[in-house]
């Protein structure tokens, strides 16, 4: 899918200039990216203390140890 976007050359330049990137469609799709990587991350930071958590980290870490051990095998030898 193609969009236009009209940037003025000084935000064109400064955007490859940020970006890294030589090629104008490389830089608006790197800007792109990192910021919906941004976005992202403000929104669970958001969520912070708003979610309830279950305090069954070491029960879980516990059953897990297990599991490992009990599907190692007998790899000595």
């Amino acid at each position: 899918m193609s969009t236009v976007v009209e940037l003025t050359e000084q935000e064109l330049t400064e955007l490859k200039t940020l970006t890294n990137e030589a090629d104008a469609a490389l830089a608006v799709r790197s800007a792109m990216t990192e910021y919906l990587r941004f976005a992202r991350r403000m929104r669970l930071k958001e969520l912070s203390g708003q979610v309830k958590m279950e305090e069954n980290w070491q029960s879980l870490e516990e059953a897990e140890m297990r599991e490992q051990d009990g599907s190692s095998g007998d790899s000595a030898g």
